[in-house]
């Protein structure tokens, strides 16, 4: 970081006598300019729990595991954090009416699926949203609404700042134009802080292995 300092000042006449003539004292002043510039590093960015193993015993929601983040983005924003499967492997019962969505724990021979949702912080206790897969149809992207409460998009956004979302500039008291208006539009949390994970095991949920890979993503200027 440099600071450059450039100074402009005034002369100072002082009061000089000389035989012939007297000048009256001058009043010092002066004018000072200070240009300052630095650069601000990116700050590394979040990291996350690399992976979560679970054993389910009875069917029911239930929670299979957490995943801790810490650290710290700085990008530009608006930005927002997204969640979301992207089970390649899924195929589903052969001639089946009705396909499943692939969204959440796929089994290993890729024929049955458990779905998943997360809790963060941000939405408070015991608020949970589906995590949706890539190959879903009929996926809305992320869209920010000016007015609280609006939801038109399919994305399971874990947090972010966005000036444009009226829900997230509203504040706790979720109307726009009071005392406790959020400008920036920040609904991100201090970390470390924790995700958690929730299955919903079906009581005809067939035995066996399952997994997925689930992807956090930072999508910028969304």
């Amino acid at each position: 970081m440099a600071i450059k300092v450039r100074l402009l000042r005034t002369l100072h006449v002082l009061a000089m006598t000389s035989i012939l003539f007297q000048f009256p004292a001058a009043h010092a002043s002066q004018q000072q300019e200070v240009y300052v510039t630095g650069h601000v590093q990116p700050f590394g960015g979040y990291v996350f729990t690399e992976s979560v193993s679970f054993d389910v015993t009875a069917p029911g929601a239930q929670e299979i595991g957490r995943i801790v983040v810490d650290g710290l983005y700085n990008g530009e924003y608006p930005w927002i954090m997204r969640a979301y499967t992207d089970n390649l492997h899924f195929a589903g019962i052969t001639g089946s009416i009705r396909s499943p969505s692939p969204a959440g724990l796929v089994s290993k021979d890729g024929l049955y699926v458990i779905p998943l949702s997360i809790n963060v912080p941000s939405y408070g206790p015991n608020v949970w949203r589906r995590i949706p897969d890539l190959s879903e149809p009929g996926a809305l992207p992320y869209e920010p609404e000016p007015q609280p409460g609006e939801t038109t998009y399919t994305d399971c956004v874990l947090m972010g700042i966005d000036p444009r979302n009226g829900s997230w500039v509203a504040g706790p008291d979720g109307l726009l134009y009071t005392y406790d208006d959020n400008l920036l539009g920040d609904d991100t949390v201090a970390t470390p802080f924790e995700m958690i994970l929730q299955a919903n095991v079906l009581p005809a949920a067939v035995k066996g292995e399952y997994d997925a890979v689930l992807y956090i993503e930072i999508s910028p200027s969304p």
